[in-house]
């Protein structure tokens, strides 16, 4: 009977070490997964049409800046280039990210009313100018009627007078015209339409030029959880890139038998979780040895129904990082930090993924 019992308790110590080795280390993790992850750029600019048919184009907007980079002509018009994080999810060339990254966050009813502030503001500022440019054109009305018939002013002298006074009177008319042009401007229900295109950057190789960047076209958006998908143009994932799997459970609801077994007397696989990314995107990825992504891992801070926090450092450009735990899963997609001082940092479930790609395939 002794003899059983050490023979079970050997059978129970050689199932917890094959039970445990079931979990990665960070390092293991990165090695197996980073060649997956990409550098998105986003290229864009918004277009704002008007119903009286006046078309403008800006580079980027924010509440604190407004419209930023305002033109009238697309030619002139200067795109913004953002960076972000995704990550393979296909062989096709599917990749996985956050709405944002690929997206304008700018809406309709925000830019009407910075635009109006922006014509109001223009207004006023022609009206200044043009009551002062009016006073400058009635001292050289009466100046000129003097020189006309005053011997004290010379022939030349009388020209040059009456030439300053012409060119206050275009600049009025010019003022004039241009108030006016800005007054008819209606601005009850413009149209905003945001242009983009996006490219990405292949995890561990060189780029010295834009053509060294793959083109990205989009395929499913959903703002409400801040996850999208693009895909390569050419619908084909490098062999050498790692495509993550996206679980249609959540992780921290699903365990295999072994794993609860670590969980109660080992250590549970979502005990400590990695993120994979570009932190402040080409600044820290342009290495001399090419792109180059980093990772870096932490514990889980706060869990609710739609969002993860956890103790993971990220910067800006870890937007759309996939975070997965010890055996490697897809848990989240990084969005969004709490402050730039703090290391917390939240991340959407990977279920609102696995739920817009089967939307996708109409499933």
């Amino acid at each position: 009977m002794k003899t059983n019992k050490i023979l079970i308790a050997f059978i129970f110590v050689l199932g917890m070490s094959t039970f445990t080795s079931c979990n990665s280390t960070e390092n293991e993790i990165a090695e197996k997964m980073q060649s997956g992850v990409v550098l998105i750029a986003n290229s864009s600019y918004y277009e704002l049409a008007l119903s009286n048919g006046e078309t403008f184009y800006f580079s980027d907007f924010s509440d604190e800046d407004g419209i930023q980079g305002l033109v009238a002509n697309v030619d002139s018009i200067e795109p913004l280039i953002t960076f972000g994080t995704g990550f393979f999810i296909s062989n096709d060339g599917l990749i996985a990210t956050n709405a944002h990254v690929v997206s304008g966050q700018a809406n309709d009813k925000d830019v009407k009313r910075e635009m109006s502030r922006i014509i109001e503001n223009v207004k006023q500022t022609i009206r200044q100018l043009y009551d002062e440019n009016m006073e400058y054109y009635r001292e050289y009305c009466d100046l000129a009627e003097v020189a006309k018939y005053s011997s004290s002013y010379s022939l030349e002298e009388f020209n040059k007078i009456v030439a300053v006074r012409d060119a206050y009177a275009q600049e009025l008319n010019d003022l004039s015209d241009t108030y006016s042009y800005l007054s008819d401007m209606n601005m009850s229900d413009p149209e905003l339409k945001y242009v983009n295109k996006l490219f990405v950057a292949y995890n561990n190789t060189f780029v010295t030029d834009i053509k060294d960047l793959k083109n990205c076209v989009m395929r499913k958006i959903d703002n409400e959880h801040d996850v999208a998908v693009i895909q390569l143009a050419d619908k084909k994932t490098p062999n050498e890139c790692y495509a993550f799997n996206v679980p249609d459970e959540s992780p921290f609801e699903k365990y295999s038998f072994g794993e609860k077994i670590v969980r109660t007397f080992g250590t549970d696989k979502n005990a400590t979780l990695v993120l994979m990314g570009f932190n402040y995107g080409p600044k820290l990825a342009f290495t001399e040895d090419g792109i180059r992504s980093q990772h870096t891992s932490g514990s889980v801070s706060q869990v609710n129904s739609s969002t993860i926090m956890y103790t993971i450092p990220a910067m800006p450009g870890s937007s759309g990082s996939p975070v997965v735990n010890l055996r490697g899963e897809l848990v989240a997609i990084n969005f969004a930090g709490i402050s730039a001082t703090q290391s917390f940092n939240y991340g959407v479930y990977a279920k609102y993924l696995w739920n817009l790609i089967d939307d996708m395939y109409g499933h």
